[in-house]
Formats: structure tokens, sequence, C-alpha cells
């Protein structure tokens, strides 16, 4: 395949692009791998820029990269892009993010950690011209790709970019996938940054720092609340197993008593077995009183003669009491008579006249 015109290239990307729309992934990525390898050895007729053919090397690559997440291949993805591309460095930074973050969330975190610490080891900060250049490590390799070797002579990449790689490897993967933030903030105050982006990781970082131990705290405090409920309903358990153990004592008690008291009228039963019924006759009528009926009969005659001898007694008590006064009254009336003195010329002795007045 070789491309003459600009406008080839962007009818063979939209034949890819078609493919994804019609779910035919493996003919969209082989198509978009062509093109991409195509582009750096064509002849075109008119030249194109630069811009334009990065544009067209993005399209591509965006296509090989969604081709390979509905194939449900995308832990593959960077292998076949560094492959097209030659390197990971000479990955369109926008296809590379875009992978990158399909990565993280299919949850390859180790293989992301590898990708992203080597592309991001592939450059330095030009502090005079203010972008990302190739270290002079790399560009001395010589490399039978000449894509690869084309991107080492002339491109560069925007601090822009470069700081949204680090955020995707500082921020997403290390402190919230490992949940390692003290090894983010020490990377990113190692790193060759810019200061104004090495502060705004920094406020990120912090950001987020804050936000997890919030929710440690939310989370300790459930874990104790939930411990305090397993406590109160253990001793809710234990109060009503207590309050359980109290009735079912009660309940067993009150049979003690009712046995006791069956077992009472069990043998009170078998003592009067022969009393089960009387029969009575009186003329030509004849009565028969049942052993309860006969019980009642005994119990009123038992408490009748009680009272009756109870009251015996206490006519005997008062008639003795009463006779005991009258002869104490009579005593005490003979004593006083003879002890009266009595004169026995009294009735033959005149009265002494009593003296006249003179007038």
């Amino acid at each position: 395949m070789n491309f003459a015109s600009e406008l080839q290239i962007w009818e063979q990307i939209d034949v890819a692009e078609r493919y994804t729309m019609d779910r035919k992934y493996e003919e969209a990525a082989s198509l978009a791998s062509d093109i991409i390898q195509t582009i750096p050895n064509s002849n075109f007729e008119t030249p194109v820029d630069d811009i334009d053919l990065a544009t067209m090397m993005n399209s591509a690559g965006m296509l090989i990269v969604q081709s390979y997440e509905q194939l449900g291949r995308i832990r593959q993805v960077f292998i076949e892009l560094k492959k097209i591309y030659g390197s990971i460095w000479a990955i369109p930074v926008e296809v590379f993010l875009t992978g990158a973050n399909l990565l993280l969330k299919d949850g390859f975190k180790l293989e992301l950690r590898e990708i992203l610490e080597e592309y991001l080891s592939k450059w330095e900060y030009m502090i005079d011209a203010g972008v990302y250049a190739l270290r002079e490590d790399e560009t001395n390799k010589l490399s039978s790709n000449t894509l690869e070797n084309d991107h080492k002579r002339r491109y560069f990449l925007s601090c822009e970019f470069y700081l949204e790689v680090a955020a995707v490897y500082t921020v997403k993967l290390l402190a919230r996938s490992f949940c390692n933030i003290e090894l983010a903030i020490s990377w990113v105050d190692s790193a060759d940054l810019p200061q104004d982006g090495r502060e705004a990781l920094l406020k990120k970082l912090q950001k987020l720092a804050k936000k997890q131990r919030r929710a440690a705290q939310r989370a300790a405090a459930r874990v104790s609340t939930a411990s305090s409920n397993e406590d109160s309903v253990e001793t809710e358990n234990e109060q009503s197993t207590a309050s359980k153990g109290d009735k079912e004592r009660k309940d067993f008690s009150r049979k003690l008593v009712q046995q006791s008291i069956q077992r009472g009228s069990d043998r009170l039963d078998t003592f009067l077995w022969w009393f089960r019924s009387i029969k009575i006759k009186i003329g030509g009528l004849q009565f028969v009183i049942p052993s309860g009926k006969l019980m009642l009969l005994f119990s009123l005659f038992f408490w009748m003669s009680f009272l009756l001898r109870k009251r015996g007694d206490v006519f005997r008590s008062l008639a003795k009491s009463k006779i005991n006064s009258l002869k104490q009254a009579a005593f005490d009336a003979l004593r006083l008579a003879f002890s009266v003195q009595m004169n026995p010329l009294a009735a033959v002795q005149q009265v002494p006249a009593l003296p006249r007045a003179s007038w």
C-alpha cells in the first residue's frame, strides 16, 4: 500500500471506521495498522503538513485501541502499538492516554505501572523551551523503523500532555489504585517537572489524601457502630435468654406445685376409694350421695362440731366468771357488816336538851 495523497489516507481511515460500526474489529485493527506503517514510506504528490500527518496517525491509532477493547484484548494493545510505532515513546500521546485509562479500568495495574514508568522516563524537561524532548541516550539509538527515527529528529512533547500522563501515574494509579499516596508525592517531588505542574499535582494528591482519611474515619465509625450493635444484640439475647430461663424456672415450679397437689388428691382419692358413694333409703325413697358430696358433708359436720365445742367452752368460761363475781360481792358485804361497831344503849338514852335563848 502506497498513498499518493492525503485524501487517500482519510478514505482508508473511513473504511476502518465503518468496520468498527459493523463490529468487524479484526478488520478495522488490521487496516488501521497498515495505514500507520504505510504513511512514513509514502511519496505524496503534494507535501502534507506535519499537523495533518499527526492527526491521521492519531486517528488510526485510536481505531486500534477501540478494536482491541471491543475484542477483549486491551491487555495486549500496547504490545501491538509498540510494534507498529517502533517504541513506547513514539505512540501519539492521546492514543497512549486512551489505552492507559482502559487498562486501568479493566484492572491491569501492574502492566500499566510498568508502561507508564517506561514512557515517563523517556522524556526530559527543557526549561528554556518549556517543552519535553526525547532524552539524548534514546536519540543516539538507531532503529529500523523509519517512523521512529523521524520522531527522534523532530518530535517533542508538550508540558500539558506530559503532566496528563504524570497525573494518570501518580493520582489514578499510585494514589487511588495502589493506595500509596506517599510514593506518589515522593515521585512528584523528585520528578523533572515545571514548578506550576508540580504544585498542581501535589494539590490533587493532598486533596485525595484528605478524602481517603475521611473515608477511613467513616469506615472505622461504621465498624464501631456495627460492633456496638452486635454487643447490643448479644446483650438483648442474653437478657432474653435470662428472661426465658426465669420463665422456664417459674413454669417448672408451677408444674411441681400442680404435681404435688395432684399427688395429694390422688392419695386422698385412693384413701377414700371405698367412699365412692353412699346409698340411703328412707321409706320408699333411696338417695345416693357421691363421694364429693360426702366429703363436703363430713367437712361441714367437722366444723359444726368444732364450733359447738368452742361455744360450750365460752359459755362455761362466762358462767364461771359470773359465779366468781357473785362470791366476791357476798364476801365483801359480810366483811363490811362485821367491821361496823354497835352501841347497845342507844335505844334508851335521852337526847340532851338544847339551850334556850333569852330574849
